[in-house]
């Protein structure tokens, strides 16, 4: 990157973008840590509250997406942030007042969730205003995404210390962070001032409409069709795993603490980093679909894997490895979606590959916690490699997903696009 190019990054708002899922990293953590570790709930326990957490985040992200539209998105995301710092503080003085318990904590949870679904597509949208033309949307996207890890990362390991200097001070931590993101947000320079003036909001009758649309066409899509329905059929199993799975492993067969639940998060996000980031810059791959297959087996490998409970450093490779194969196939089918997707309809097509991989997680933390329940966690683990290899074998049989080969070069022209 030349100097000219160096001079133009919008520093201002990729360092909100850090500052934001810095935050959000620590939460995943101490939230976990807070039900499973401080609380002790059951398996069943811990699925329902991380069921409700992500309940608001599915259904109301549509709505979210509505009411950011035609706003001034800097001051618009800067409230939201505010109102999001509330919730760490909501639950420090819960804690801090003796009144933690399985419905309190889950409630000030699910809140979070509400303003979340709220923050994510602003701040998704306000992305094309602030990348400067001699960077371009695929460079500034690939900042983003970097901004974004990193903040995970950092947040993640943060979060460690929480079972040393407890919860309290590290929420009030992340409410600071999430002010700090909010007043660097509302400073973030626009490329085109006047980007949001005499726009039309669009209504959410509208943004409904087109989503059941988009919806349609993918099921008449053929490739479309094949692609996401072989990413959303094991979508829950793999959500309820990072959600539920995760954490009742380090409490029931490592005993672990925050710190353990901390690297392992981390461990997951820095492959899921890296395999994205080497994606977006290698040669495209000409036969994607064979490839898409063939990266899917690596799940049959780690789950089995991890079900003959492995030395914790063992395990942690795993879920290394793991979030290697996700984030390479994640840049690898984003890819495809977006170039088989017609030009006109491509926005509409994205967001239907975004809800479907969205709408496992409330469901799959109810399955994993329910079955980790009922057959206990290590054996919940192995049936995924039974599902990833029915579905292997079902959509070689009968789909034409192994023989699908890279369309076009727009692919290539996205690839970084594809990762945000």
């Amino acid at each position: 990157m030349n100097e000219s190019n160096r001079s133009q990054i919008p520093s201002t708002y990729l360092t909100a973008q850090a500052l934001h899922f810095t935050a959000g990293g620590m939460m995943t953590v101490i939230f976990a840590w807070i039900i499973v570790h401080e609380l002790n709930e059951s398996e069943a326990r811990v699925g329902v509250a991380q069921f409700f957490a992500q309940l608001p985040m599915l259904c109301l992200i549509l709505i979210g997406g509505a009411a950011a539209d035609g706003r001034h998105l800097p001051a618009y995301i800067a409230r939201l942030q505010i109102a999001g710092a509330l919730i760490p503080i909501a639950l420090a003085f819960v804690i801090a007042t003796g009144s933690l318990n399985f419905v309190t904590a889950t409630a000030v949870l699910t809140l979070g969730s509400f303003v979340g679904a709220f923050v994510m597509p602003a701040r998704d949208a306000l992305l094309s205003y602030v990348a400067p033309p001699s960077l371009g949307l695929a460079r500034t996207a690939a900042l983003a995404v970097s901004a974004t890890f990193g903040g995970q990362l950092i947040g993640t390991a943060v979060a460690a210390s929480a079972s040393t200097v407890g919860a309290v001070p590290l929420l009030a931590l992340q409410a600071l962070l999430m002010v700090g993101a909010a007043v660097l947000t509302a400073r973030v320079p626009l490329v085109n001032p006047l980007a949001f003036k005499d726009h039309v909001p669009v209504k959410l009758s509208r943004i409904l409409h087109e989503t059941a649309y988009g919806i349609h066409m993918v099921l008449k899509h053929e490739r479309l069709r094949t692609i996401i329905l072989y990413l959303a059929i094991p979508g829950p199993l793999f959500n309820g795993m990072f959600l539920v799975g995760i954490p009742l492993l380090i409490r029931d067969v490592y005993r672990g603490e925050s710190a353990a639940l901390a690297g392992v998060y981390a461990a997951f996000l820095l492959g899921l980093t890296l395999s994205s980031f080497a994606m977006a810059h290698v040669r495209p791959v000409d036969r994607q679909g064979r490839m898409m297959m063939v990266l899917s087996l690596h799940n049959v490998v780690v789950f089995t894997a991890a079900f003959f409970a492995p030395p914790f450093w063992a395990f942690v490779a795993l879920i290394f490895l793991w979030g290697l194969g996700a984030g390479a196939n994640m840049a690898l089918n984003r890819g495809m979606v977006q170039a088989a997707a017609p030009h006109a309809y491509r926005a509409r097509v994205m967001s239907v590959l975004q809800l479907s991989q969205m709408a496992g997680g409330p469901p799959g933390a109810l399955l994993y916690g329910f079955l980790a329940q009922w057959i206990g966690i290590l054996n919940t683990l192995l049936i995924v490699p039974f599902v990833i290899v029915g579905l292997w074998i079902a959509f070689y049989v009968f789909t034409r997903l192994w023989d699908f080969r890279r369309e076009d070069a727009f692919a290539e022209a996205t690839a970084p696009v594809a990762l945000d």
